[in-house]
């Protein structure tokens, strides 16, 4: 299993995209926690609930020091911008009060565009990465869910 959450989560994604690319094994699971997988911040934030968490624009400063020398959308670090057709089988989560909400939801479609076996569970009213927040109810659900999944592939 590969695993991770906010910009490792990205990472994850990206990391599964470069294994495809280079012909090498996929993990049997990739749990997504709020992934990044847009550090270009192109898509559409107005309608989402405000984020305590991260700011659009700060994101998209912290998505140009991320991509360095790379363009924004190469997906080494904008995953929603690469081949996901080998991907193994995801699970993601997302809040809706996330900045990335959006973005993690066109991601989510693109997989199932492409037949992976993809799970989506969305956190009504939540914010960024609520499954790792031990105080916040939702979290415990959204924690025993994912040690459910690492069991499952043992």
């Amino acid at each position: 299993t590969i695993m991770g959450d906010s910009s490792g989560g990205g990472l994850s994604a990206a990391f599964a995209q470069y294994l495809a690319a280079n012909d090498l094994p996929q993990p049997e699971n990739l749990i997504l926690i709020s992934p990044w997988v847009d550090v270009s911040m192109s898509g559409k934030y107005d309608d989402v609930e405000k984020d305590p968490m991260s700011g659009v624009e700060g994101l998209r400063e912290m998505g140009r020091a991320w991509a360095g020398d790379l363009d924004l959308k190469d997906y080494k670090v904008s995953p929603l911008f690469g081949d996901v057709s080998k991907f193994p089988k995801t699970t993601i989560f997302v809040g809706t009060h996330e900045q990335i909400y959006h973005d993690v939801t066109n991601f989510y479609n693109k997989l199932k565009d492409n037949d992976i076996n993809v799970e989506l569970n969305i956190g009504e009213e939540m914010n960024h990465v609520y499954p790792v927040y031990p105080l916040v109810p939702e979290s415990k659900e959204a924690f025993n869910h994912i040690v459910e999944r690492i069991l499952d592939s043992q």
